[in-house]
């Protein structure tokens, strides 16, 4: 499996968020697969939004592997968030799940934030269904504390939280 050393975090660019666009997960994850429609050039904008803090997840070989944002787009309407935490959210290239690399993944992902955002707290919210996910960040120390359905589709999402500290 490796170690974190093997991924780098860094800001995102056009050519990763339209590799973003293309990708196609098998159910039950197609939930996350991104809309099929003709506002890709709106879809690169808000990956590119300063403001999201969206970064590419490389491999040694600089190939992209997958994604994080750091703050307000890893919330789902209807959350709790009032605890500061830095919000984290996270897609890996379809091709690439379900293999063991979850855990170097994310380590390269917490420890990205931690060096260069200094969070207390750090705080993910992932759909029920997802269970893989919730096996990966509960073996990174997350624990589970809000559950509540979205605003928008009534989806129902779980809150994890765990202090911010090296992985």
């Amino acid at each position: 499996m490796g170690n974190a050393q093997q991924y780098r975090v860094t800001l995102l660019e056009e050519c990763h968020a339209r590799d973003i666009l293309q990708w196609k997960y098998r159910a039950p994850y197609d939930f996350y697969n991104p809309p099929q429609d003709d506002r890709t050039e709106e879809y690169v904008k808000l990956f590119l939004k300063p403001e999201l803090a969206f970064h590419a997840v490389l491999d040694a070989e600089n190939n992209f592997v997958g994604f994080c944002s750091y703050g307000i787009d890893g919330q789902v309407r209807g959350g709790d968030y009032s605890e500061e935490a830095l919000d984290i959210g996270v897609g890996m290239k379809p091709e690439l799940t379900g293999q063991g690399r979850g855990v170097i993944f994310m380590q390269a992902i917490v420890n990205h934030a931690i060096a260069h955002l200094e969070p207390r707290k750090l705080r993910l919210t992932v759909a029920n269904f997802n269970r893989r996910a919730f096996r990966l960040y509960e073996q990174m120390g997350f624990e589970r504390i809000d559950e509540f359905s979205d605003d928008d589709f009534s989806v129902p999402y779980t809150i994890l939280m765990r202090e911010a500290v090296v992985a």
